[in-house]
């Protein structure tokens, strides 16, 4: 959606418009704005560099706007795995204590539980702590390791 300002000085007529915050390179998916990034990474990385983009990590607070993203990502069929905003920040209660992490960051419990079968699958001595849209199983919740140097994937940031 563009916004226009109409501006008159002395007659002369001055329209400024101002673009829709989600512009190329980030896209519209629901009501969301996101950017989407093949470049493969681990997920800690994936958390730097969306912040280092003024984003954070994608957050889904309710299931339409995950399978929504879900759908974009099935479409778009790019075979990689996709680092999302989820961070399990207690391990050592069993199935994890699930947030949302913000770009301020503020932590926002999850409102739904939408992990594929058998996931989130990590333990104390096993943590995965991160959250992602795994590719091999359409895009479906997986729970991996932050910094899993053999399972990396690309990542969403969200505006």
């Amino acid at each position: 959606m563009n916004t226009y300002f109409v501006l008159v000085i002395c007659g002369l007529i001055l329209v400024h418009c101002h673009d829709d915050e989600c512009s190329h390179p980030y896209r519209r998916v629901g009501e969301g704005c996101y950017l989407i990034q093949k470049d493969t990474v681990s997920g800690d990385a994936a958390f730097a560099k969306c912040l280092l983009l003024g984003a954070s990590l994608a957050n889904f607070d309710t299931l339409n706007e995950a399978m929504l993203m879900k759908h974009e990502l099935v479409r778009l069929n790019t075979g990689v795995h996709y680092f999302i905003g989820g961070r399990n920040i207690d391990r050592y209660k069993s199935g994890g204590d699930w947030r949302w992490i913000r770009k301020n960051g503020d932590m926002v419990k999850m409102t739904y539980f939408a992990f594929d079968s058998a996931e989130p699958d990590g333990t104390v001595s096993r943590s995965e702590d991160c959250m992602f849209f795994y590719a091999p199983r359409k895009y479906k919740f997986h729970a991996v390791w932050c910094e899993n140097g053999s399972l990396l994937g690309g990542y969403i940031c969200q505006k």
